[in-house]
C-alpha cells in the first residue's frame, strides 16, 4: 500500500506537468519504482487516472464539508471556490480527465449535496441573494475550471477576479 501512495504522488505531479498522455515511464522514474511495480498494482495508465480521480472526489468531498462546517456559510463557500480554483489550476492539463471519471458516484453526489447545502445557508444568512441556488454554484464550478483552463500557467489572477466577481454578483445588496 505504501507503493500506492508513492506512485499516485509521482502521477499527480508528472500528469500535472505533462497531462495525462505522459508515459508510465515517467511516472515510474519520478516514483523511483519499476514500471513492472507500477503495473502490479495499477493495470495501466487508465486504472491510474480512476485512482487518481478517487482521491480528486474525496478532496472535493472533504473541502466541501469543511466549507459546510464554516459558522460563516459565506466564508465557508468563498474557501471551497477558492479550493476548486486552486485544485483546477494545480491540474490544469488533466483536470477534464479526471472529472469524466467521477461523474455520478457516491460521494460526488454528497459533495453536490453538500454544495446546495452551503448554498441555501449562505441565502439564509442574507450573504447571498435570495435567488441563488445551489445550481448556481454548480455552473460557477464549470465556468471556473474553464477559465482555468484558457489562463496561462502559473496565472490565478484570472480565475480569483473571476470567482470574485461572480460572488460580488451573487450577494444580497446590503
Amino acid at each position: 500500500m505504501r507503493n500506492d501512495a508513492i506512485v499516485l504522488r509521482a502521477a499527480r505531479e508528472v500528469f500535472a506537468e505533462q497531462g495525462p498522455q505522459a508515459s508510465m515511464e515517467s511516472i515510474a522514474a519520478r516514483a523511483g519504482l519499476g514500471v513492472g511495480t507500477i503495473y502490479r498494482r495499477f493495470a495501466g495508465k487508465e486504472a491510474l487516472l480512476d485512482a487518481i480521480a478517487r482521491v480528486f472526489v474525496e478532496e472535493m468531498d472533504q473541502a466541501a464539508a469543511t466549507a459546510l462546517a464554516d459558522p460563516d456559510p459565506c466564508a465557508g463557500l468563498e474557501r471551497f471556490l477558492e479550493f476548486i480554483g486552486a485544485f483546477n489550476a494545480e491540474k490544469r492539463r488533466y483536470a477534464g480527465a479526471l472529472t469524466e471519471r467521477v461523474a455520478g458516484d457516491e460521494v460526488s453526489e454528497r459533495t453536490v449535496r453538500r454544495l446546495h447545502q452551503l448554498t441555501r445557508k449562505a441565502v439564509d444568512a442574507g450573504a447571498l441573494a435570495a435567488d441563488v441556488t445551489g445550481d448556481d454554484i454548480e455552473a460557477l464550478i464549470v465556468a471556473i475550471r474553464a477559465v482555468v483552463a484558457v489562463s496561462p500557467d502559473g496565472d490565478d489572477t484570472r480565475w480569483r477576479r473571476f470567482v470574485r466577481v461572480h460572488l460580488a454578483g451573487l450577494r444580497t445588496n446590503r
